[in-house]
């Protein structure tokens, strides 16, 4: 049986062995098995030999894309699915990365990889270009965006967002079919993160200020359109120093803004009442009055100060009666008539991360409400993570706070002050503005901690007088 077993055996690989043969013969080529696509060397991938141990697993891991990369990754593949709702659920999570824990990770993978960012902001910018696209596609694009300006840092990549942003938005504006409130408000937030210079920021002003203050725009646009506008112009207005503004472009706001005071919707004339404030604030009046008004032109600037503040006063005693029905309406133009009878600002403190941040201007209280109300649910965690909000509000929620009374006093004439100064950014990396703005700001604490000091010095002579 082992005998028949083998020669069967031998008769099958034989006849196999022919028949290749003969397909060799007759086909007249060689039958080549295909070479395996070889791989570039470790070397020229830009890992080293001496870097690399073959028994390390968690090198290999490193090398493996991090889940949320490939979460992110995902999410960014469904922008270009064609089915509507598919791109409306991937915008939709990608906005709650966003505001929510995962927007460090977010960012560092966004920073590290250029042509990612890139995709995925030409992707929220072609959902604005899109006819096709649906009315929620656009609304969280915008958001989208706006969120990419507040988390991603790099003049380079403000700079593509704000100059893509800005002739879209105007276009959108003028046509009258867009989603005007986030809109506005996606202008607003790319130009105060992204705008390179006091002209780009007026610029951005310029558009909302043509949109709301239209003459047939205060009859046709929803209250909640025109408060969008209002808050969004407020908030640019905001970060511009009064001596930088143009003395063409804001003539005539303060009547504006005190003729919204007899608006019938509340939200509105609160809006108007804030706006006038943050004016006065700005200690520029006379680039927001119109000089055809019954004023002479050469009046002096305080007694041009007083003459437009009895004027609002006047307006807003008239206005605050008709704000009984709304609470708070009635409360914030009270705290504003109180404004303008001593210019202090009422302010605020919040708790960020157990550290009171104190918000002694309306500027300060102006922009913590309107990026509290962009940011929602995340807002917060931005204020304890994203370090773009730290130098808006001059703030570090890790500072470490001084824990009870001093017990001791020295009886030497020797004080000393405890200060926080902000790491100096490099200066190469900012623009000639910035690099002002930066020097004006750590000047702005090194004069404060030298008065606190002085202070100090002067309460420990006094006590020591006494004892004399």
């Amino acid at each position: 049986m082992n005998v028949h077993r083998q020669k069967n055996a031998q008769r099958q690989k034989g006849s196999g062995a022919s028949i290749v043969t003969r397909a060799r013969e007759n086909s007249g080529a060689s039958i080549v098995p295909r070479a395996r696509e070889k791989r570039p060397p470790l070397r020229e991938r830009g890992i080293p030999y001496d870097q690399i141990d073959v028994s390390d697993i968690d090198f290999f891991i490193y090398l493996a894309p991090k889940p949320e990369e490939i979460e992110l990754s995902s999410h960014l593949n469904r922008l270009s699915w064609s089915k509507g709702s598919d791109r409306e659920a991937a915008l939709a999570s990608l906005i709650k990365r966003l505001i929510k824990k995962d927007f460090m990770d977010d960012y560092d993978y966004l920073e590290g990889n250029l042509i990612t960012f890139t995709f995925f902001l030409q992707r929220c910018f072609n959902f604005q270009k899109k006819d096709s696209a649906s009315l929620l596609e656009k609304q969280l694009s915008l958001h989208t965006i706006g969120l990419l300006a507040l988390i991603v840092e790099g003049e380079d990549k403000m700079s593509e967002i704000y100059g893509q942003l800005l002739p879209l938005i105007s276009m959108s504006l003028e046509s009258g079919h867009e989603p005007a409130v986030k809109l506005l408000q996606c202008l607003a937030v790319v130009s105060f993160f992204g705008a390179t210079n006091s002209e780009e920021t007026e610029t951005a002003m310029q558009v909302v200020w043509n949109f709301i203050s239209a003459p047939e725009s205060a009859k046709e646009l929803l209250p909640e359109v025109l408060v969008a506008g209002i808050y969004a112009w407020m908030f640019l207005l905001t970060s511009m120093e009064g001596w930088r503004l143009s003395y063409n472009y804001w003539n005539g706001a303060i009547s504006y803004f005190c003729n919204l005071l007899e608006h019938a919707d509340k939200s509105v004339c609160v809006a108007a009442t804030e706006a006038l404030a943050l004016i006065f604030e700005t200690g520029s009046l006379d680039k927001f009055w119109r000089s055809e008004e019954k004023v002479p032109s050469t009046i002096k600037y305080s007694n041009l100060q007083q003459l437009l503040t009895g004027n609002v006063l006047t307006k807003l005693k008239s206005v605050y009666p008709n704000m009984g029905g709304d609470v708070n309406a009635a409360k914030k133009v009270r705290q504003i008539m109180i404004y303008f009878q001593n210019f202090c600002c009422p302010g605020a403190s919040v708790a960020v991360n157990g550290i009171d941040l104190k918000l002694s201007s309306w500027y300060q209280m102006i922009q913590w409400q309107f990026l509290k109300g962009f940011i929602a649910d995340g807002f917060e965690l931005h204020m304890k993570e994203n370090e773009k909000l730290w130098r808006v509000f001059n703030f570090d929620p890790y500072e470490v706070a001084e824990v009870g009374e001093e017990l001791y006093a020295s009886t030497t004439d020797k004080s000393r002050t405890r200060f926080f100064l902000p790491k100096e950014r490099d200066p190469y990396l900012l623009t000639k503005e910035a690099t002002k703005k930066e020097r004006v700001w750590r000047n702005s604490h090194l004069d404060k901690a030298r008065t606190q000091l002085m202070n100090k010095q002067r309460r420990l002579s006094q006590e020591l007088n006494s004892w004399i």
